[in-house]
């Protein structure tokens, strides 16, 4: 009876016959926390700086919104991060700006990821053909699978986003059902930014109880929505590949 190869030898594969996708997951799971550090030590010493951009003048509308594509989008800021900022320098005015630069941004994500990722996915599951079989089964959800992920306060942006791009989850997915799972956490990132006292405050996210009760449920509701998708049915994909 052969053995079938350990995870630890199939993501070597995958390292040996596709090394960008590693490298990429390295990217999006250091950058985003380096990035953080570098915006807020400019910030605290240049912060005066934005008292003069003002989002009603076309020229800093465009700006702020290519800076937060190109931030998001290339894993250099977490949106969270990006959402407390906008929102304690701008106020709700930014809200809808930062909407569309994160929905530019998923598609810069998800694009390259594509384009690094190949049958990275496939190699994984080469010796797990159930669990490849349940993944062809739920393609057509996908939708559902990318706004619970979205959905978690936990699961960050640009890993998501390689994330759905191995799974071939659709750009149409990424960008419409992405956009519902994002707006809970945008929105609750909004107002801790905008009540903040200070932006050191507002990044330390001492919550009021209510805020954490809404965390709480978010990640609550983005966990059972992940293991409803792959579990819903799922035992009729099995029976389809035994």
């Amino acid at each position: 009876m052969n053995k079938k190869p350990s995870i630890f030898k199939r993501f070597k594969q995958i390292y040996s016959e596709n090394p960008s996708i590693f490298w990429a997951i390295v990217w999006v799971s250091l950058m985003p926390s380096i990035g953080s550090l570098i915006v807020l030590q400019w910030f605290y010493s240049k912060g005066n700086d934005f008292i003069l951009f003002d989002l009603e003048h076309p020229l800093s509308l465009v700006l702020y919104i290519t800076g937060s594509t190109l931030l998001m989008g290339f894993a250099l800021l977490p949106t969270t991060f990006l959402s407390v900022l906008s929102g304690f320098m701008f106020g709700w005015s930014s809200l809808p700006y930062l909407i569309v630069g994160y929905t530019l941004a998923s598609i810069i994500g998800y694009s390259l990821g594509t384009k690094m990722g190949h049958n990275s996915l496939e190699i994984l599951l080469q010796q797990y053909p159930k669990a490849a079989d349940l993944i062809r089964h739920k393609r057509k959800r996908m939708g559902w699978l990318v706004a619970f992920v979205r959905l978690s306060p936990v699961i960050p942006f640009a890993l998501s986003n390689i994330l759905f791009a191995l799974l071939k989850a659709g750009l149409k997915n990424v960008i419409w059902a992405g956009l519902w799972g994002m707006l809970p956490r945008t929105i609750l990132a909004f107002f801790t930014g905008i009540v903040a006292d200070s932006l050191y405050q507002a990044l330390k996210r001492k919550e009021e109880n209510w805020q954490l009760l809404l965390i709480g449920l978010l990640f609550l509701l983005s966990a059972w929505g992940i293991y409803r998708f792959f579990t819903n049915g799922s035992s009729s994909a099995y029976r389809k590949s035994s």
